[in-house]
């Protein structure tokens, strides 16, 4: 009776678990999304999940069973399941690094370090089957712990702790939307492990999983609604929301907000075509996010223009100098077929001032058109397509 209630306890947690997480892969693979790296990362996370979810019913279904072939079916699926659950687990570490730190370089570092430790975790699995040091399966087809199956443990659930490691010294660069995300997963998860160590009973683990990775990806979606899918920063719904967001404070802030206008960039468009212009939007904005501050805010407000965040108690001429020259730096490195240029206009924005965030804008952004109009009148080039015989041509990275 014992035996077939654990069953049922196999099957419910099992089966509810799997369908969420196909639920979600079906969905998410279906979607476009900005940003693929995060996608294929969140895919990968969910895939080895399913193999881990399928391997563990079957080696806890099929335990204590009699018949020809079920001790060879336990030990493999007992062998994928350290496997694939180890995959899991640490390619969801390298996915909250990534959704941490959006740093593809720093992520795919990580996934080469992992990728091999993974590697040799699975071949001592394999090399386990004659030996029996993570375990061995009984006469009666029993799963009997080896003596290194502590050491399996400490490996699999190490992961949870690199977690914990990386976000305690990683706390500074969180946005304040990903801090609620990112420790419900990791309470999910640490719960989940919690209940896998004590009971080892149910596999309630990928319930919790389940849940966690349902949460993560719930915020996802909403955060790429709000992210321009061509040059991966904010959109216009974005600062709605963040200037929604401060004009509730009650206490009284002060933001310097920039509007930012490419020049000439019809220009590029007609004569070198849309796909460069998209190029040129591109580079704007990632020059301007790799100047700023992860606390400043960067959104396109639409076409060709881009607005800009930050306390007022930061130097904001300092900051536009500094994007000035990360743009002639890449003007002089002839890496497109034209030149950049921009004019902007800033003030400061205070809450709760009477002000409406309506007049604010028009008043930046008249400044703009006015810096853009005394530029023109004083030489900026008639026409900024570069002397093709300079153009390099963009590296791949840029």
């Amino acid at each position: 009776m014992e035996h077939v209630m654990n069953h049922s306890i196999y099957i419910t947690t099992s089966l509810g678990s799997s369908l969420v997480i196909i639920l979600i892969f079906i969905n998410y693979i279906g979607k476009f999304n900005a940003d693929n790296f995060q996608r294929n990362l969140f895919l990968l996370v969910l895939g080895a999940a399913l193999i881990a979810i399928a391997a563990d019913f079957f080696r806890n279904f099929f335990e204590n069973n009699s018949g020809a072939g079920i001790g060879s079916l336990l030990c493999a699926a007992n062998s994928l399941f350290l496997i694939a659950q180890n995959c899991t687990y640490y390619l969801g570490a390298i996915f909250i690094d990534y959704f941490t730190h959006k740093n593809t370089r720093r992520s795919k570092k990580l996934i080469t370090v992992i990728s091999i430790f993974l590697v040799l975790y699975a071949v001592s699995v394999i090399i386990n089957l004659p030996l029996g040091y993570y375990f061995t399966i009984s006469s009666g087809n029993y799963f009997v712990p080896g003596k290194l199956y502590p050491l399996r443990l400490v490996i699999s659930y190490g992961s949870v702790l690199l977690i914990i490691i990386n976000i305690l010294l990683s706390v500074k660069s969180f946005k304040h939307s990903q801090i609620y995300s990112i420790l419900f997963f990791l309470i999910m998860i640490a719960i989940g492990s919690v209940i896998d160590l004590v009971f080892d009973e149910g596999s309630l683990i990928w319930l919790c999983f389940a849940a966690a990775a349902l949460y993560l990806y719930l915020f996802i979606i909403q955060s790429d609604l709000k992210i321009d899918s061509l040059t991966g920063i904010g959109n216009r719904s974005s600062f709605n929301e963040f200037i929604d967001k401060i004009s509730h404070q009650s206490s009284k802030l002060e933001y310097s907000i920039v509007m930012i206008d490419m020049d000439k960039f019809k220009e590029i468009n007609d004569t070198l075509g849309h796909l460069e212009g998209d190029n040129a939007l591109r580079d704007i904005a990632r020059i301007i996010k790799a100047c700023i501050r992860h606390l400043d805010f960067v959104a396109r407000y639409g076409g060709d223009e881009f607005i800009l965040a930050t306390k007022a108690d930061s130097d904001i001429q300092t900051l536009m100098n500094r994007i000035q020259d990360a743009i002639d730096q890449q003007n002089k490195k002839h890496i497109r077929p034209y030149q950049l240029y921009i004019s902007y206009g800033y003030d400061v924005f205070t809450t709760n001032s009477g002000v409406s965030i309506a007049d604010f804008l028009t008043k930046i952004d008249t400044m703009m058109y006015k810096q853009k109009e005394e530029r023109k009148s004083k030489g900026i080039p008639s026409s900024i397509t570069a002397n093709l015989s300079d153009y390099k041509g963009a590296p791949e990275n840029v």
